[in-house]
């Protein structure tokens, strides 16, 4: 239990290091190197978390989550400034206006500019690509404290707890040990984009985790309809509903159409191009590509190929957990993505507490290394930072091929 302690302990205080950065694009070594001890004490915590049993070992281990949670809830968002947009697509709504409507440079949306959150909007000259749900989620939090980056961040980190709690609900439900549960609650890439950068995939993650633990105890009703509140937030998590079972279908794919005709019904009979830039982003955006992007400079095969892969995980091992399904799908998805922003990993790893995999758990420790895009002039990512992120996965691999070709052979030999 000590060592847990301990471990949990340089966690803590290698996020709260994060934390007192100013401005992380210009200390981009001193965070790979505090992320690098963070990542190290989330490992000790893994290996050592094993041993601990009871109610004392999951109470140290969700105090520690909770407590670095906290150590990254006043940091700035300085990697990525996402949660500007959120306050802006905001204020524009409040304003009377149409976010979907006008990009942040169009002159009907000159009255609603400021020094604080205008000048850090990135792509000014895009509309937004947030859908309703995630727009119903950033106008509420602007009634309650307008122009905070601190209330959004802290609100989406709030969803993310109810997400904590969906995973520890799901291992209960799998009978998997609960211990696993440090898996995620350390998991330093969660806690950097969620906690620190206050990035909307923890929105996410509770109506993710959540239908997977309502899979897992057969409620698939409640499960399509949480995947359909996902999917008004962000479009990602309906590549999950074809892995519930083929007799679930029917009232899965109801709750989660009906779902997601609530949250897009209204903006569609206003006539409002729900879109927004995202057919944009998928032709322009060019940051860290994904496998195929990095072969070819058209998105859409990235997408097709992407289609495909949902298709095949949605026939293959129908009569394996659902979780241990989505784990090949999702990272299948990540690689194949026209790019691989790290906030987009952060999706990934509740089902790594579900189904352990060392090189996929890593990679969500290397794929920090895209942020070396700061380290250049002009902003790239250098060519060694793309081979060290994928390591893990190459290693993967190589290593399942080498221990697959003796069993093969073993089994020829007997028969």
């Amino acid at each position: 239990m000590i060592r847990v302690v301990v471990a949990g302990a340089g966690l803590v205080a290698a996020c709260a290091a994060i934390a007192r950065i100013p401005s992380l694009p210009e200390a981009v070594g001193v965070f790979f190197a505090l992320f690098a001890a963070a990542f190290a004490c989330y490992a000790a915590g893994m290996w050592w978390t094993r041993a601990v049993d009871g109610r004392r070992g999951l109470a140290v281990v969700l105090a520690v989550g909770v407590l670095a949670r906290l150590a990254l809830a006043c940091a700035a968002p300085t990697l990525s400034t996402d949660a500007y947009r959120y306050i802006w697509d905001a204020r524009v709504a409040r304003a009377g206006i149409d976010p979907y409507a006008h990009a942040p440079w169009a002159a009907e949306l000159q009255p609603l500019r400021d020094a604080e959150v205008f000048p850090r909007l990135n792509h000014p000259t895009w509309r937004t690509i947030y859908p309703p749900g995630a727009q119903a989620f950033f106008q509420a939090v602007y009634r309650l404290r307008p122009d905070s980056v601190f209330a959004m961040k802290l609100a989406i980190g709030l969803a993310e707890l109810i997400g904590l709690s969906a995973v520890l609900g799901g291992l209960a439900a799998g009978g998997r040990p609960l211990w696993r549960v440090v898996i995620y609650a350390w998991n330093p890439l969660l806690l950097v984009e969620v906690w620190g950068m206050g990035h909307l995939d923890g929105l996410v993650i509770p109506a993710v985790a959540g239908a997977v633990w309502a899979a897992m105890r057969n409620h698939f009703t409640l499960a399509g309809g949480l995947l359909g509140v996902g999917a008004v937030i962000k479009l990602y998590p309906l590549a999950l509903l074809p892995l519930l079972p083929t007799a679930a279908w029917p009232l899965a794919i109801t709750a989660c159409a009906a779902v997601m005709l609530a949250g897009y019904a209204p903006a569609l009979l206003a006539g409002t191009a729900v879109l927004g830039s995202l057919p944009r982003y998928l032709v322009e955006e060019y940051f860290n590509p994904g496998l195929l992007r990095s072969m070819t400079e058209s998105p859409a095969v990235s997408l097709i190929a992407a289609a495909l892969w949902v298709l095949a995980m949605a026939v293959w091992r129908r009569d394996a957990p659902l979780p241990s399904r989505a784990l090949p799908l999702i990272g299948g998805l990540l690689l194949l993505s026209p790019n691989i922003f790290p906030w987009y990993v952060v999706w990934l790893i509740p089902f790594l507490a579900f189904t352990p995999s060392v090189p996929w758990i890593a990679f969500t420790g290397t794929i920090v290394l895209a942020y070396a895009f700061f380290l250049e002039q002009p902003w790239a990512v250098p060519a060694w930072a793309r081979v060290l992120e994928f390591s893990p996965l190459a290693v993967g691999v190589s290593w399942w091929l080498a221990t697959r070709a003796p069993a093969r052979g073993l089994q020829e030999r007997s028969t």
